[in-house]
């Protein structure tokens, strides 16, 4: 296992290598790599011993000379990608550049020898933008360690699917990765270089813990019956039976003053105290239709980072057993607001839970006569 890259700080990625057989003579280390969130570090280790054991192959863990550090930064200008296409320096800056996220890798030395870009639009979407390895080390793995991290930063932000625009010299590359290709970009192009459309579709609700498939459910029927959650790309990042967590991107929820916006963080807690108890009444196997009543928000800090709201079953108030008598339930529930996993404020909100026939996923609650 590659704990060099962990302990360096790679909070984006845990990135694990096993060598399946080596030539020392001829510098040969045949292997294969997979990427996961650093939390999922030990589940990553698991599935390699396993993939060996089936193939009857012994395993150690061990460490290989691979001191890089991936972090997550502002980049000045990027010069060495600029060769093969023929494009000025500073072209690769534009308009894009300080609303999207920079990934980079650095050698035991401090010295840049990967660089990627990320940009998220207003639907979801993921598109790498620039990408390169310098040619000193190319064929090394850090092109694939760039793409799996820079896939991973948009899996956190909840996209649907990741695109770029590949060279005709990169088609194989992604489509290893995954990728599928388009067709050739037929738009006026600013180099002479074809360039080949790919996407990736990315499954967001993987990683939760318990019961993915009423995530699901529940996420699916927000966007249908509340566009606007949609659009402000609120996403379920996880659910244990004790605690519910959603997300959204900061990008495109902020203020002019560059914290996160407040009706976005309103709108999100009061999506997810509704969520909570939409999961209970499927853990209970009660129906009802869910409304908020009163609800009210306590701000300790401008709040900025990648936002998230916890609601969590000790916070929550109220009877939802008087649902199964026939009468409406009052709920009462807090749920705590956080910028990059520092706290800012704190919802308080009142739910009524009314005793009515299910019309569908998103009135019903957790009715289980679908």
């Amino acid at each position: 296992m590659n704990l060099n890259v962990q302990q360096a700080g790679g909070s984006v990625l845990v990135v694990s290598q096993f060598t399946l057989a080596a030539d020392t003579e001829r510098g040969m280390r045949p292997s294969f790599s997979k990427g996961a969130a650093p939390d999922r570090a030990e589940a990553l280790y698991e599935y390699f011993v396993e993939r060996c054991r089936q193939q009857e192959m012994h395993t150690q863990t061990g460490r290989f000379a691979a001191d890089m550090q991936v972090s997550l930064v502002n980049d000045g200008p990027v010069t060495f990608w600029l060769q093969p296409l023929h494009q000025p320096k500073g072209s690769e800056r534009d308009a894009w550049d300080a609303m999207a996220h920079h990934q980079m890798v650095m050698d035991e030395e401090g010295n840049l020898v990967a660089v990627g870009r990320l940009y998220i639009n207003a639907d979801n979407e993921a598109s790498i933008r620039f990408m390169a390895v310098h040619p000193s080390v190319q064929d090394k793995g850090l092109g694939t360690l760039m793409a799996m991290t820079l896939e991973s930063v948009a899996r956190q932000e909840g996209v649907k699917r990741v695109t770029c625009s590949a060279r005709e010299d990169a088609v194989e590359f992604f489509a290893k990765l995954g990728f599928v290709n388009q067709g050739e970009i037929t738009a006026p192009q600013t180099t002479p270089i074809r360039h080949f459309l790919m996407i990736k579709p990315i499954a967001t609700l993987d990683d939760i813990l318990h019961r993915a498939d009423w995530c699901g459910q529940l996420q699916q029927a927000w966007y249908e019956h509340i566009p606007l959650s949609e659009k402000m790309g609120v996403r379920i990042q996880q659910y244990t039976g004790q605690k519910f967590i959603t997300t959204m991107p900061e990008i495109g929820n902020q203020n002019p003053h560059h914290t996160l916006f407040a009706g976005s963080l309103f709108s999100l807690a009061t999506l997810t105290g509704w969520g909570l108890i939409w999961l209970m009444l499927r853990e209970r196997h009660l129906g009802g239709t869910i409304i908020l009543a009163d609800a009210h928000i306590r701000y300790s800090a401008p709040i900025s980072g990648k936002p998230s709201a916890v609601a969590d079953l000790g916070a929550l108030g109220g009877d939802l057993d008087r649902l199964a008598r026939g009468r409406k339930a009052r709920v009462q529930m807090q749920v705590e607001l956080f910028g990059d996993e520092t706290p800012g404020a704190v919802f308080e909100g009142t739910y009524i839970v009314l005793p009515a026939k299910p019309y569908g996923a998103y009135e019903e609650g957790g009715n289980e006569e679908e």
